[in-house]
């Protein structure tokens, strides 16, 4: 992000955990992007510090990691259970309103994950379309294990989110676009 701005602006980088967060302070610096400020804090109270600051904001929000799994490597997926994907929906719904707050009104969002269920990615989205002033936009993005969002049940418009499948060359993941409206 950092050279699509030339290095110039501004970028905060949060990272929860302390030991991740020093390796991207390392390689931040390492990759001379010197308008990233790397902070260490809860991701749910960024909102409230940063209140419409940023003209974007990406948050690539802990997930269960589904579009990790690998079938033959039980360590991919062995600490995944419905409990903590409940978990994780509730958080990822702090953060997505904690993002919000920090948006500048008609800012960007991109809204990530790395897994696959609906409830940590389209139930996520329709929560936050339901409670926040955001509308989804469409993703220009050509990935050959792409689908759309499924929005049975939802918002029609989330289907302008992306799934993309695992496959030999890539893990899954999934990803929307929204904007802050007033």
């Amino acid at each position: 992000m950092a050279m699509m701005m030339n290095n110039e602006g501004y970028i905060l980088a949060n990272e929860l955990d302390s030991i991740r967060c020093e390796r991207l302070k390392y390689n931040v610096d390492k990759q001379g992007a010197k308008i990233i400020e790397v902070i260490n804090k809860r991701g749910e109270k960024i909102g409230e510090e940063y209140k419409e600051k940023f003209d974007k904001v990406l948050l690539d929000a802990p997930c269960s990691g589904e579009g990790r799994f690998v079938g033959n490597d039980v360590n991919t997926y062995r600490n995944w259970s419905l409990k903590t994907v409940r978990q994780l929906s509730k958080l990822q719904k702090k953060l997505i309103k904690s993002a919000y707050e920090a948006l500048k009104p008609n800012g960007i969002m991109v809204y990530s994950t790395c897994t696959l269920n609906k409830e940590e990615n389209e139930n996520v989205l329709q929560w936050a379309l339901e409670n926040l002033n955001l509308k989804l936009l469409d993703i220009n993005l050509d990935f050959k294990d792409k689908m759309n969002g499924f929005n049975e049940g939802l918002d029609v418009n989330i289907n302008k989110s992306i799934r993309v499948l695992p496959s030999k060359i890539q893990e899954g993941f999934f990803i929307a676009k929204l904007k802050k409206f007033n």
